[in-house]
């Protein structure tokens, strides 16, 4: 009977644990979002994915107006989250943007169908499948490569 009341205390505390971590994440995306649609001269209409790099979040997102993905900088400063700067990205139809200020972002988008897998520096790059019109692989890298560097895996 006490490892029954052991066990439901122990999976009590996992589930509160579980649902405060997951409130904070909301609470982060929620305050991504409210700075993109606080600016009209963003073209925002949907975060399709963000990581936290040193004291920046790097946020992707759709643009409204025309068929590419948006890349945004946002700095964070003393518990503050401020815009730094956003930049257009690659087409969905395919293309790649190495971006170097703030930080280094690679985003590609294959044109070639059947890309398995895409390697930057001779690293696998993060796979983000958001929908199926929106595929993409994304590397952080400590300089901007060029097309030799970068290598598509079928």
């Amino acid at each position: 009977m006490n490892s029954t009341k052991g066990i439901n205390i122990a999976f009590a505390l996992i589930l509160i644990i579980f649902l405060l971590g997951c409130s904070r994440e909301i609470l982060l995306e929620d305050q991504i979002v409210k700075i993109l649609e606080n600016s009209e001269k963003r073209d925002y209409e949907s975060v399709i994915d963000y990581d936290i790099k040193g004291n920046y979040i790097v946020v992707v997102y759709k643009s409204k107006e025309n068929e590419h993905l948006n890349i945004g900088f946002i700095k964070m400063k003393n518990g503050e989250l401020d815009w730094e700067i956003g930049i257009g990205g690659p087409e969905l139809s395919g293309g790649d943007s190495f971006i170097s200020d703030p930080i280094f972002v690679n985003i590609i988008i294959p044109k070639e169908p059947g890309v398995n897998n895409v390697k930057v520096f001779g690293e696998y790059a993060k796979q983000v499948r958001y929908s199926n019109e929106i595929n993409y692989w994304i590397a952080y890298t400590d300089k901007s490569p060029n097309s030799l560097d970068v290598d598509y895996i079928k």
